[in-house]
């Protein structure tokens, strides 16, 4: 049986279940990010996964702007605490990679964050967590 990934819009990214246990987002080019748009990512999230446990790879614009209250603001939801087991960003070098670095030093999470350059490291990486196993 051949699973196929599904595609959810969102005003801020497209979430793509890539796996039963593998969410991808996909964030526009030139996003705006801001609580209600960031919490509307999450809710999908939790929403195409169920209650089982799934690993995030969150894809980040090269340009976009984020508001200060969206930096200073934990966004996790206790869905995404107690099923989360691997959250990986993947960022070319700019600002939203040097505040998406701000933010999960601010607000440390219950599961594992890591920084990618790309998007294959970044899947490798959250199988691996998924499976127990350690990617270097």
């Amino acid at each position: 049986m051949t699973i196929e990934p599904t595609y959810h819009p969102t005003r801020l990214a497209v979430v793509e279940k890539h796996r039963p246990d593998v969410v991808i987002i996909r964030y526009h080019e030139d996003a705006a990010f801001d609580v209600e748009g960031i919490a509307e990512v999450i809710a999908t999230c939790e929403r195409i996964t169920g209650d089982k446990p799934f690993a995030m790879v969150s894809v980040l614009p090269e340009n976009g702007d984020i508001s200060l209250p969206a930096v200073q603001e934990e966004h996790s939801t206790e869905g995404m605490d107690q099923r989360v087991r691997a959250h990986a960003l993947v960022a070319s070098e700019g600002l939203l990679k040097k505040l998406a670095t701000i933010h999960y030093n601010y607000h440390p999470q219950e599961h594992e964050v890591r920084m990618f350059g790309g998007l294959d490291e970044a899947l490798e990486w959250v199988q691996a967590r998924l499976d127990d196993r350690s990617v270097a």
